[in-house]
């Protein structure tokens, strides 16, 4: 998504920044069990692809290349949310792997100024695949971080 800006008579284009973004949870209604609805904070998300499977099929009277034929089917990739530990979270504690989060995942991406710029990405539903922590040094002088994978059933993005 990009913003046309007309300054001295150039036009340029501002792209959203991808460090700037908001991690919403919500709690299905009638899942007392889930996790609670609202703002989580994480350093890193990835994982945010569709992928469209293919299938190449070699015909004797077409000898300049395969046909590619598409699978009906979309493969999405697991949703990796990173941050730092922090003492006291019972959102993140909760969550362990093989437990669905009975809830809907939000990522609403922000402009410079903080407020929302109407692109959104989000999963209904996912299960905890993996939850993994970064190796313990004592010599080191870096923070702590909790990785939480999540499956889902597709991405919704506006």
């Amino acid at each position: 998504m990009s913003e046309f800006i007309s300054t001295a008579g150039t036009t340029r284009r501002t792209y959203l920044p991808d460090f700037r973004y908001l991690v919403l949870t919500g709690e299905d209604e009638g899942a007392g069990d889930g996790p609670q609805g609202g703002s989580v904070c994480f350093s890193k998300v990835s994982g945010i692809e569709a992928t469209m499977e293919q299938e190449e099929l070699m015909e004797g009277g077409k000898n300049d290349g395969p046909h590619i034929l598409l699978s009906p089917h979309k493969r999405h990739t697991a949703l990796v949310l990173e941050r730092g530990v922090l003492p006291s979270d019972c959102w993140m504690s909760r969550l362990k792997p093989g437990m669905r989060l009975n809830t809907w995942l939000l990522i609403v991406l922000l402009d410079e100024k903080l407020e929302k710029t109407g692109k959104m990405f989000g999963i209904n539903d996912g299960t905890v695949t993996k939850w993994e922590l970064s190796g313990l040094n004592a010599e080191g002088n870096s923070i702590l971080v909790e990785k939480l994978e999540i499956v889902h059933d597709g991405i919704i993005y506006t």
